[in-house]
């Protein structure tokens, strides 16, 4: 199959999925099968499927950014690296709501950051880790007072 098929169908699913993540208006319902179906089975069978196709047809390794350009050279190595970024930050996503409703974050707080957990992964992540910090803060001030 076609490594630019698969990826714009990798991305197409992808979106859906974030799309369903944030507009679902039960969210712990489809955490799990997000997580598990979406961006375990299917994007991490995609992501091995990648790997195996490409394996042989690539030289590189990951010893130097040089020999990361040349092994990303294969269109299927290059999927593969385009399609861990897809199957961990939603991954990562779906822990920032799982985590953020049973930290009484508001979702519609959680939008911006899953919009950048979704476009660069640990810098959202990084703000989720702020936000959940100064809730928090907040929080236990309230009780406090």
């Amino acid at each position: 199959m076609n490594p630019s098929l698969i990826f714009q169908i990798a991305n197409g699913i992808t979106v859906i999925a974030w799309l369903v993540l944030i507009l679902s208006p039960n969210q712990l319902k489809v955490i799990r099968p997000l997580r598990v179906f979406v961006s375990g089975l299917l994007l991490g069978g995609v992501y091995v499927f990648a790997l195996i196709i490409g394996n042989g047809q690539a030289e590189g390794d990951f010893s130097s950014l040089e020999s990361v350009r040349s092994l990303f050279a294969n269109d299927y190595f290059l999927l593969a690296g385009w399609i861990h970024y897809l199957a961990f930050d939603l991954f990562l996503g779906t822990w920032e709501v799982e985590d953020g409703i049973k930290e009484g974050i508001h979702r519609f707080l959680l939008v911006p950051i899953l919009a950048l957990t979704f476009y660069f992964g640990p810098a959202g992540w990084l703000l989720y880790l702020v936000l959940r910090l100064v809730t928090k803060k907040i929080t236990k001030k309230v009780k406090t007072t």
